[in-house]
C-alpha cells in the first residue's frame, strides 16, 4: 500500500509540472467575455489549445462552381503551422495529454488549415490538423497501431456524427472513424466544440486499409471542379471522381488512365447483370442502408468514398463507410437522396443480388436497431464525456451564437426522430421484399416453399437472409412451416 500511495504522489508531482509549464492560467477570449484556460479545462472534456507561429489564423478564398457544376468550395487555403497541448482535468489536475512541442519540419508542431466545402462557409470553421511526428490524439492505448499524422476536427453537430458512426458500426463497415468531443483554443480564442476526429486515408492498421503501391481511395465527388486531378463519370458528369489516396500530387498518369477504366466499368456494370463481378455488394448495400436509416437528404448524394485494395483483377470496389452527416436526420417518410444515379440502378438491375443483400443486411439488425439505439444515446448521455459535453455547451453557446440547450434534449431529439424513421423504413423493405419471398421475384407464393425447402436439403443456393421467416436467426422446419400457413391464412403474416 506504501508503495502504491508513493507512485500515485510521484505521478501527481510530475503531471503538476507539466501543468505548471503550460500555465493554464492564461487569459481566454470566450464570445465577448474572458476566462482563464483552467476554468474552460475543469468542464472535462479535452482542450486542444493551438498556438501558431505569430499567431497567424488559417485563411481561405470562397469559390463557386463554374457553369454546369454545383456547389460552394474553398480555394487558397492556407497551411498555417504551430504549436498544439491537448488538456485535460483528471481528479483535481489539469493534465497535459499530449504536447507537439514548437514547429520544425518533420521534427515536432503541426500545422492548421481550414476544410470543407460549404461548412467552411460558417463563422465556425472545421479543420485540418497535421502533426509533424505521428500520435494517437485519441489516446487508445495503442500507440503503434493508431498513431497518425492526420486529424480533423469537425463542428459540433448535436450528436449527428455520434449516432452516423453508430449506425457505420452496426452495419459492419470496413471501417468506423474514431472521434472524441473536445475544446478548441486558436490563439487565445475559444472556437467552441469539435469533433477530434480520423481522417479518411490509407493506414493499413488503422483506417482504411488499401495497398501502399496498387491500392486506391476516391470518392464521386460533386467538388470535383475544385481539384487538379479527377476521372469522369459517364453515367453522373456532376460527380467526377477525385483522389484520397494516391494524393492528387502524386497521381502517375498511367494510374490516372487505370482509373478510368476501373470507373468506367463500374459504372457500365450497374446497368447489367454482372455488376456483382466490379463492386463489393455487401459493402454497397451497407453504405446504402445506412444513408436511408440517417434519412441523409445532402443534394451531393452525402460523401460517396470507395476503395480498391490493388490493381489486380481479383480486387473489387468497396464502400468503406459512411461519412459527412450534416444532412442527417432530413426527412422522416421518403427515401434518402442515396436514391440516386449509381444506386437506383441497383435497386432497379434484374439481378436480384443487391437489393437481397440490403433487405436481408436491414432484417438482420431491425428487431433490435431501435432499442440499440436508444441504449447506446442514453448511456453516452450518462457517461463522463457526455457530463462533460453537457458542461460545455453553455460555452459554446457564446461564441455559436445559439440559445444552449441541455444535452439529454439533444439525444431526445434523436430517439425521437429514429423513432419515427423506424416505422416508415420498416415497411417501405417489407414491401421492396416480402418476408417469405425466398427466390426474391418480388411475391411470397408456393414455389418459395419449394426453395426453401431445396436450401434446407442443401441441392439448392443459401439465400443469404431471406430464408429466415420466423426471424429466429435459425433456418429450420419452423420457417418451412410458417411459411406454409402464411400462405394458407392460418396465421398471420410474420411480425416485424
Amino acid at each position: 500500500m506504501k508503495k502504491y500511495a508513493f507512485i500515485c504522489v510521484t505521478i501527481c508531482i510530475a503531471l503538476s509540472s507539466l501543468v505548471a509549464k503550460a500555465d493554464t492560467s492564461s487569459v481566454v477570449a470566450v464570445g465577448d467575455s474572458m476566462m482563464v484556460l483552467s476554468d474552460i479545462i475543469s468542464k472535462g472534456l479535452p482542450v486542444l489549445y493551438i498556438q501558431t507561429v505569430d499567431s497567424e489564423e488559417p485563411t481561405c478564398d470562397y469559390v463557386s462552381a463554374p457553369a454546369g457544376c454545383m456547389g460552394k468550395s474553398i480555394t487558397n487555403v492556407t497551411k498555417v503551422p504551430g504549436r498544439m497541448i491537448i488538456y485535460q482535468h483528471i481528479g483535481e489536475i489539469d493534465s497535459v495529454l499530449y504536447d507537439s512541442g514548437d514547429y520544425e519540419k518533420d521534427v515536432s508542431g503541426m500545422t492548421i488549415k481550414i476544410r470543407g466545402n460549404t461548412s467552411a462557409y460558417g463563422t465556425k470553421k472545421p479543420y485540418k490538423i497535421k502533426l509533424q511526428k505521428k500520435q494517437d490524439l485519441l489516446f487508445r492505448g495503442d500507440e503503434a497501431t493508431y498513431k497518425d499524422k492526420d486529424w480533423l476536427l469537425l463542428k459540433y453537430d448535436y450528436l449527428l456524427t455520434l449516432v452516423g458512426f453508430k449506425v457505420n458500426a452496426l452495419l459492419d463497415l470496413p471501417w468506423t472513424p474514431k472521434f472524441h468531443f473536445v475544446s478548441v483554443v486558436l490563439n487565445g480564442n475559444y472556437k467552441g466544440l469539435y469533433m477530434l476526429c480520423e481522417s479518411v486515408k490509407r493506414n493499413p492498421d488503422c483506417r482504411i486499409n488499401v495497398d501502399k503501391n496498387s491500392g486506391y481511395i476516391f470518392e464521386c465527388d460533386p467538388y470535383w471542379w475544385n481539384e487538379d486531378v479527377y476521372v469522369n463519370s459517364l453515367t453522373a458528369p456532376s460527380y467526377n471522381f477525385t483522389f484520397k489516396y494516391p494524393e492528387s500530387d502524386e497521381i502517375l498518369p498511367e494510374q490516372l488512365q487505370y482509373m478510368q477504366t476501373v470507373v468506367t466499368d463500374y459504372e457500365n456494370s450497374l446497368n447489367g447483370p454482372n455488376y456483382t463481378d466490379k463492386i463489393d455488394v455487401v459493402t454497397f448495400a451497407a453504405w446504402c442502408l445506412g444513408h436511408d436509416i440517417e434519412g441523409t437528404q445532402d443534394s451531393g448524394g452525402a460523401n460517396r468514398y470507395y476503395c480498391k485494395y490493388d490493381s489486380t483483377g481479383t480486387s473489387k470496389i468497396q464502400m468503406p463507410l459512411l461519412w459527412d452527416f450534416d444532412m442527417a436526420e432530413h426527412t422522416s417518410f421518403s427515401w434518402s437522396r442515396s436514391h440516386i444515379k449509381h444506386f437506383q440502378s441497383l435497386f432497379d438491375n434484374e439481378n436480384r443480388t443487391f437489393v437481397d443483400e440490403y433487405v436481408g443486411l436491414w432484417r438482420k439488425m431491425n428487431k433490435t436497431f431501435f432499442s440499440t439505439i436508444s441504449q447506446f444515446l442514453n448511456s453516452f448521455n450518462s457517461s463522463s464525456e457526455g457530463r462533460a459535453l453537457n458542461a460545455s455547451l453553455v460555452l459554446d453557446g457564446l461564441v455559436s451564437g445559439y440559445t444552449p440547450t441541455d444535452l439529454e434534449e439533444h439525444v431526445q431529439d434523436r430517439i425521437i426522430w429514429y423513432k419515427s424513421r423506424y416505422r416508415w423504413l420498416n415497411r417501405q423493405i417489407d414491401a421492396m421484399n416480402p418476408i417469405g419471398d425466398i427466390n426474391i421475384d418480388g411475391a411470397v407464393n408456393v414455389s418459395d416453399i419449394a426453395d426453401l425447402i431445396d436450401v434446407l436439403l442443401g441441392s439448392a443456393r443459401s439465400y443469404r437472409y431471406a430464408n429466415d421467416v420466423d426471424g429466429d436467426g435459425v433456418i429450420g422446419i419452423q420457417d418451412v412451416t410458417m411459411l406454409i400457413d402464411q400462405l394458407l391464412n392460418q396465421t398471420s403474416s410474420p411480425k416485424d
